[in-house]
């Protein structure tokens, strides 16, 4: 503003030395006024100028901001159209980000948060490089469409592998505002991979019996053998890129869910679940689903390979197996007296004792199963202890049955003839592995005949 100041006085100066020189009398009056006239227009021009210079200014510079804001938007409509995660960037930085963009970052409905943010923030460090490179070949050729594969880091902490993209929003080269696109690496339908090429590879896994399967990140098959059909009645095309819960029963897909979720999102390597899966006829199958992810990287996200084994007949089998080992319990809990599985050693350890151990002694099984403060020994009357020791140890040496009548001293203190039949258990080998047995009480009414039958097996071991 002084500039035009300083020169409106430089030429006021001037034109009134020459308008003093060149007044005369003897020009006409007309002459006069029209150079003043002219004068006044030329300095009433500068100043006008002089004042609306800073308007055009301001209107001109709002004109190229909103030029400039209508490509922005433009640019910011283009990418909220897409269905796949897109980004406009300007330069390094984030101007806006699109619905898919956000969910696949896991920061839906966090918009302003990632408005002017670096890229690079959401990039694995060990990718900027290639990043960089990305965005140096996109300016050195517009029409450049390849992708590069990234590590891109997710709100969680999770690494996702994904295939990266930049493409040019304006033809200035001077431009910096570029449109970013990635898909994850392990979200590609099934029809993006070539299995054609591996026509030997699919001829094997489909001689296999176990169900061969691969899933996305999204738990949609990619893969499947043809065991899947075997099993479950449903073709291998039908059943592509549909979700593997929802072929699984719902009272096991809880389980199931959160198990793979683990191997996608890389919070573990491989895991093993038993489920059922659910066939076309309605009927369930039991399987053993052993699975792995598919990345070296731990928390990095990835597609998960596995296989599924039917075990069907094993849980039937197992289900048979629990019957009978509560039909058992039932039947050694109700008998009357003492069912028992202990060691040879000096105190008869007990591994096992039925419910009926309180009635024949007076203590309760856990008192009495793998306790060191508990010895059965103990409990038997002194008198009859190396009596009752000796004959065992003599009937298990021949590997035959043994039969006692001894003495025990119940818990109450109270004086308890007993009677035990019991053998030794042995390995293939013949090593001893543990006596088994039963002991039951014999009512006092009956203290004459075994008091003779007492004395009777007394005589007969101290003979032998």
């Amino acid at each position: 503003m002084s500039l035009y100041v300083f020169s409106t006085v430089v030429l006021s100066i001037i034109f009134m030395l020459v308008f003093n020189t060149w007044w005369v009398d003897n020009v006409p009056f007309k002459m006069h006024l029209a150079a003043l006239l002219i004068a006044a227009i030329t300095v009433l021009s500068i100043i006008l100028m002089i004042a609306i210079y800073p308007i055009l200014t301001r209107r001109a510079s709002s004109n190229r901001k909103h030029s400039n804001l209508d490509k922005t938007n433009w640019a910011n409509d283009v990418s909220s159209n897409l269905s796949t995660p897109a980004a406009v960037v300007d330069g390094y930085n984030v101007m806006f980000a699109n619905k898919a963009f956000l969910t696949e970052l896991g920061m839906l409905g966090m918009n302003d948060q990632i408005l002017g943010m670096p890229i690079t923030n959401i990039i694995h460090p060990g990718d900027h490089q290639h990043l960089a490179m990305l965005f140096a070949q996109t300016t050195q050729d517009q029409k450049n469409k390849d992708t590069m594969k990234l590590r891109v880091l997710c709100l969680d902490g999770s690494i996702l592998p994904a295939h990266v993209s930049l493409s040019p929003l304006q033809e200035d080269s001077n431009s910096d505002l570029n449109l970013l696109q990635f898909s994850s690496v392990a979200s590609h339908k099934v029809k993006d991979i070539d299995y054609v090429d591996q026509s030997n590879c699919q001829q094997l896994i489909n001689q296999i019996e176990q169900i061969v399967f691969h899933l996305n990140v999204n738990q949609e098959f990619m893969f499947l053998n043809s065991s899947w059909e075997t099993m479950l009645d449903y073709t291998v095309q039908d059943s592509l890129n549909k979700s593997l819960l929802s072929f699984i029963h719902p009272e096991d897909r809880p389980l199931a869910e959160a198990r793979i979720n683990s191997l996608i999102q890389g919070k573990r390597s491989q895991s093993v679940v038993d489920l059922r899966l659910i066939g076309l006829n309605g009927d369930s199958h039991w399987v053993e689903l052993r699975a792995r992810n598919t990345t070296s990287y731990k928390g990095e996200r990835s597609s998960v390979i596995g296989t599924m084994t039917d075990i069907s007949h094993m849980k039937i089998t197992e289900a048979s197996l629990r019957n009978n080992r509560h039909l058992l319990s039932t039947l050694i809990n109700n008998t009357p007296g003492m069912i028992y599985r202990c060691k040879n050693d000096k105190h008869w350890s007990f591994e096992f004792v039925s419910d009926g151990c309180v009635d024949v002694t007076g203590y309760e099984p856990y008192e009495m199963i793998n306790n060191p403060n508990f010895s059965y020994m103990q409990i038997i009357h002194q008198e009859d202890r190396n009596i009752t020791w000796d004959a065992v140890q003599k009937k298990v040496s021949e590997q035959q049955n043994f039969h006692l009548i001894y003495r025990i001293v119940t818990r109450s203190g109270t004086v308890k003839w007993v009677w035990e039949q019991g053998k030794g258990v042995f390995s293939s080998a013949g090593e001893l592995l543990a006596l088994e047995g039963f002991i039951t009480g014999i009512s006092n009414q009956s203290q004459p005949g075994i008091i003779q039958g007492f004395q009777k097996l007394f005589m007969e071991n101290s003979a032998e």
